[in-house]
């Protein structure tokens, strides 16, 4: 662990927000317990503070590079599940995680809404727009880029997540690769630039916006998806908000902080779109904190040994306790789960090229 500077302006004086308990005995850390090597060392407390200087809300103190490396160097420990409870009491079912078992491609609609976006951004012919996807997963967004027209190419620092998306997709070549921006070497050009769900994750925003003048020219624009907490969700559930991971996140923007960051780094704001979630009510938020209660009230009785085991050990056909655990991590975790109204697309355009 080390103790960081906050990356927006440098200040070192900043106050306690929130203390989260990373331990086998909470649901949304257990995948992660059981699979991080140094157990010992990258559990426990762990802390997110706001600079007192400009707001910026940041993990402090947080991973080494080599600890996150670790952290998002394998699959296991970062992501995967199934959403459906009969899966919990179904033996046919494996215990592993959906996402490394599933062969078959995803919706393509999935991801129609990004590409509304850019297409509202980007009006050209998409046919004649290089795209580079940066944590780019298994490369599912990457495989509709190209269906879609784009010379689209994806870069992750997982291994097992890039070698998935080449088997799942047919993806061959460079299209794939696992790499950061820092590795390319400054040739390759790009006219967009998206990065879903990646600048939370990184130790320096400031590093990586800095990093992508290697691969942009004076008319690319990027668009970082985030979440913010500006958002309705936050304000709701603070600490128990479905973003607040200090294992994964490291920064959380509000909307000024991402502005502010945006132009520190000589990038101007050009638009902030929200993503899909705009299309749901409070009834679908409802229904999913209700999914995620009765989740984590699965998973207490489990993990604690609860006499309430019994109620339940008829449905369980040979499933032991253990095995319970393991597919109750693969459920939705949390209290609340599910997007709604909290992730921002921030569209920008580097103002100072050289």
């Amino acid at each position: 662990m080390v103790h960081v500077k906050c990356d927006l302006c440098g200040g070192e004086v900043h106050k306690m927000k929130y203390t989260i308990d990373i331990g086998e005995n909470n649901l949304r850390y257990y995948r992660y317990v059981r699979n991080i090597p140094q157990k010992e060392k990258m559990t426990g407390e762990h802390h997110i503070v706001q600079c007192s200087n400009c707001d910026l809300m940041f993990t402090n103190p947080r991973f080494s590079t080599e600890e996150l490396k670790m952290v998002y160097s394998s699959q296991k420990i970062i992501g995967g599940n199934w959403k459906d409870f009969r899966y919990l009491f179904n033996p046919k079912l494996p215990d592993e995680l959906q996402g490394l078992k599933r062969k078959t491609s995803n919706d393509p609609r999935l991801y129609q809404w990004r590409f509304d976006i850019i297409s509202k951004y980007c009006p050209k012919d998409s046919r004649q727009l290089k795209l580079i996807d940066i944590g780019c997963g298994n490369g599912q967004f990457v495989n509709d880029a190209l269906n879609n027209g784009f010379d689209a190419v994806g870069i992750d620092l997982s291994p097992d997540r890039i070698e998935q998306g080449k088997e799942l997709y047919g993806l061959e070549g460079d299209t794939l690769r696992c790499m950061n921006v820092d590795d390319f070497s400054g040739n390759e050009k790009y006219d967009i630039v998206v990065m879903w769900d990646v600048i939370e994750h990184v130790e320096s925003p400031t590093a990586i916006l800095k990093s992508l003048k290697k691969i942009i020219h004076e008319k690319t624009l990027v668009f970082a998806l985030t979440m913010s907490i500006d958002s309705i969700t936050y304000k709701l559930f603070r600490k128990h908000w479905n973003y607040i991971n200090p294992s994964q996140h490291l920064h959380y923007f509000s909307h000024a902080t991402m502005k502010k960051m945006l132009e520190k780094n000589s990038f101007k704001l050009v638009g902030i779109e929200m993503d899909d979630s705009k299309k749901k009510n409070i009834i679908h938020l409802t229904a999913r904190i209700l999914l995620g209660q009765v989740n984590e009230f699965f998973f207490r009785i489990y993990s604690r040994k609860s006499i309430l085991r019994i109620l339940f050990r008829p449905f369980q056909r040979g499933i032991s306790n253990e095995r319970m655990k393991k597919r109750l991590e693969n459920l939705y975790p949390g209290q609340y789960v599910g997007r709604y109204h909290d992730n921002f697309v921030f569209v920008a355009k580097l103002i100072d090229f050289d």
